[in-house]
């Protein structure tokens, strides 16, 4: 591991050559974005999003490390044009149920077609008949899915559990439990909390909330003995006499 010197759209940064492109830009304030990432997780590159131009090559941020004197840009003309046509791929045949779902207003999909400036489609592909899974606490909605991986990634390499993969089938993959019928795991829900649309969600919350509706407190987790911290979100409405 050596120390580099390099530079994100003009402005030098210095780095662990092991390290990725996208976690030193984040850490000196410099915003890549992407969808698909996890700073504890390998790297997927599913969603493309963190593409960049590294001395006039097109590398994704979330996968490059850095080299010395390497310059980087973040917002070319054709990063922008390249960035529109992945959330346009992105949105086919997404089901246009924002006022319903329940990610609605902190939805990665919605944010970045709106950053992105996708107000219209070009892209078309046949529709698929894709079943709503119920996992016991755990649903997933395969239609709203972007397979980002994120809750793939999560559960094997953080929690530990191994118990969800990608079901390969070109344009039909979807998530599903690994070797199984049914979801053999802990129930920790951080395939929930990771899933950056509506694809997976709590069954008892399902339609009960609206993101903005909810408030934060930190709290640990009970998992297990490392007491790792994380933030609950709750909704209070009234308060009735006992």
């Amino acid at each position: 591991m050596a120390k580099v010197k390099f530079f994100i759209d003009g402005y030098q940064l210095e780095g662990n050559d092991t390290d990725t492109v996208l976690n030193i830009a984040r850490a000196n304030d410099i915003f890549i974005p992407a969808i698909c990432y996890l700073n504890r997780c390998s790297p997927t590159l599913a969603c493309r999003i963190c593409l960049v131009e590294a001395d006039g090559k097109q590398v994704f941020a979330c996968n490059a490390k850095p080299k010395e004197g390497m310059q980087i840009v973040t917002n070319s003309e054709e990063i922008k044009t390249e960035r529109k046509a992945i959330m346009q791929a992105y949105d086919i045949n997404h089901p246009l149920e924002c006022g319903v779902c329940d990610k609605s207003g902190e939805c990665e999909l919605q944010n970045k077609t709106l950053e992105f400036g996708v107000t219209a489609q070009k892209f078309m592909a046949k529709e698929q008949n894709r079943e709503i899974k119920n996992w016991g606490v755990i649903q997933y909605d395969p239609s709203l899915c972007i397979l980002c991986e994120k809750c793939v990634h999560t559960c094997n390499e953080i929690i530990g559990d191994d118990a969800i993969e990608i079901k390969v089938g070109g344009y039909k993959s979807q998530i599903g439990p690994k070797n199984s019928e049914t979801l053999d795991c802990t129930l920790c829900g951080e395939c929930i909390a990771v899933c950056p649309v509506g694809a997976l969600v709590s069954t008892g919350f399902k339609y009960a909330s609206n993101a903005w509706e909810l408030k934060r407190v930190p709290s640990a987790c009970a998992h297990c003995s490392s007491a790792c911290g994380l933030y609950y979100e709750f909704k209070h409405t009234k308060t009735e006499a006992i």
